[in-house]
């Protein structure tokens, strides 16, 4: 495991506010687009989670889902798409926080590559989750890091272990977040006290509230996360009095889609 840079050290006086990039309409702004980025930044937050999609000519573009049709007014594959032509969809077309009225079919969001979001977001830190089950993501998304100068200012995760792994092979200084098995083992090994015995590759583990129905972040769990020196964040809270809660009990990081309320339990 590399050593992880300064914001993401553990023990933190407070979470670290963390704006989720796939709000569905439960969030401020489109997720995934430079409004969302630019508005969170100039509200506060501490972190951006985004999430990236390969095109048909190797580009790497914000957007969760494989397919267009949920958040865009195209059809079809993301990979299969030039750059070119997916950036005459509007990203936030399908966006609506009430499902009767759509803001931005009149003011169209364009889709995003992840060196433009670099470009204009030159200093708040990413979390960064690569959707595509392709080394090809791992390797433009390794190029895009170096070549913006950001290996001090983002986190790489994915749920495809080749693509994580590769990842990890081109950028070892870069901070990367477990791996579903990786995280599941961790959760065995400290539930028998034997997290001593673990050699992670991760740095960070950003992982939902329950799993199954099991609550995920127990008292012990954190402890066993200290020990080996891990960043621990939830996703994704909304209501403020889980918030509260997560923040009493020590989280390093809460992803949102409502990060003024967590700024505003926070005193920021």
């Amino acid at each position: 495991m590399n050593r992880p840079a300064h914001w993401l050290q553990p023990r933190r006086s407070r979470p670290l506010v963390i704006a989720h990039g796939d709000d569905r309409g439960r969030g401020l702004y489109p997720g995934n687009t430079l409004l969302y980025l630019r508005e969170m930044v100039a509200l506060g937050v501490d972190a951006l989670e985004i999430d990236l999609n390969l095109t048909a000519d190797g580009q790497l573009v914000l957007i969760h889902d494989g397919t267009l049709e949920r958040t865009t007014d195209g059809r079809g594959q993301v990979v299969d798409k030039p750059l070119s032509e997916l950036k005459a969809l509007n990203a936030a077309y399908h966006w609506s926080r009430d499902g009767e009225h759509f803001p931005y079919r009149d003011d169209p969001q364009p889709l995003v590559t992840i060196d433009e979001a670099f470009a204009a977001i030159p200093q708040t830190p990413m979390i960064i989750e690569l959707k595509n089950d392709d080394e090809r993501a791992a390797q433009a998304l390794a190029r895009a890091i170096t070549a913006a100068d950001r290996e001090e200012r983002v986190i790489v995760s994915s749920f495809h272990r080749g693509v994580i792994r590769k990842f990890r092979e081109l950028c070892p200084s870069v901070a990367t977040g477990a791996t579903l098995p990786e995280a599941l083992l961790f959760y065995a090994a400290q539930c028998v006290f034997a997290e001593k015995y673990l050699k992670p590759a991760f740095n960070t583990m950003q992982l939902p509230a329950r799993y199954y129905g099991l609550p995920v972040f127990t008292r012990r769990f954190l402890q066993a996360a200290r020990r080996c020196g891990l960043h621990v964040s939830v996703w994704t809270v909304d209501e403020a009095q889980a918030m509260q809660e997560y923040r009493a009990l020590g989280l390093d990081g809460i992803v949102t889609n409502r990060p003024d309320r967590l700024l505003s339990i926070l005193g920021r």
